[in-house]
């Protein structure tokens, strides 16, 4: 049963669980989010924080990381990034040694399923890119220094890092395009690829395109918090 209205230790008032249909910045670990989050009940108090950075847990673990139990921490460490996205680790994050998580990083789901009657998908993370991710045409992040994890279709044919589509979102965000679609762009979900006159923008062929749009459309709604689902059917 989730927690409807808690006290965090980072904010002075309370703080409500609520749903957004535009994107936000946490207040806590300082990544985008969408949907589900802890809101400040005060009408003029502009905080927010993920689920994951409000109820996380003080020690954790993952199976990327053998052998590893990762402490909780609420400051960021200059100059440190997430093992998994390759981004500055700002606020809130897991720490373990020299390794550090997001806290929606540490959580992102192991496996993504969707499908709609034009198909279906599934897309399994991994802790580095088996091929090259199709966002920025490397199997690393950073070349020789970070691997970086990615989502990649059981297929094998589509492989993205989650930094990546990190970094799209965060883009996407700062030129309103989420905000577009909420005010009738036309799509039931975050569609990045749109496909015209057969071939998508990137030049692929329809079906790619759309398999292309829908993979990024299933790994944003993890990347974000996992908060698209309702939308998008799932």
């Amino acid at each position: 049963m989730k927690i409807t209205e808690i006290n965090h230790s980072s904010h002075g008032h309370k703080l409500e669980l609520s749903y957004s249909e535009t994107p936000y910045q946490c207040d806590g670990c300082k990544e985008l989010g969408f949907g589900s989050r802890y809101q400040c009940n005060k009408t003029k108090c502009d905080f927010h924080l993920h689920e994951k950075c409000t109820v996380a847990e003080p020690f954790a673990t993952h199976p990327f990381v053998k052998n590893t139990n990762f402490e909780f921490k609420k400051k960021g460490k200059r100059g440190k990034v997430c093992k998994a996205c390759g981004k500055d680790v700002q606020g809130f994050m897991y720490k373990s040694k020299g390794t550090y998580l997001h806290p929606c990083c540490l959580n992102l789901p192991s496996t993504l399923n969707g499908g709609t009657d034009r198909g279906s998908l599934r897309l399994n993370l991994e802790s580095k890119a088996s091929t090259e991710c199709l966002i920025c045409r490397n199997k690393e992040i950073r070349k020789g220094k970070l691997k970086g994890w990615a989502y990649v279709s059981s297929c094998g044919k589509h492989c993205y890092h989650v930094g990546c589509v990190n970094g799209m979102n965060f883009e996407n965000w700062k030129m309103g395009y989420f905000n577009r679609l909420q005010s009738g762009g036309g799509t039931n979900g975050l569609v990045f690829v749109k496909v015209e006159n057969g071939e998508s923008s990137n030049g692929t062929k329809e079906s790619e395109g759309w398999l292309m749009g829908y993979a990024l459309d299933l790994i944003v709604q993890a990347v974000l918090g996992g908060a698209l689902a309702s939308m998008l059917g799932f």
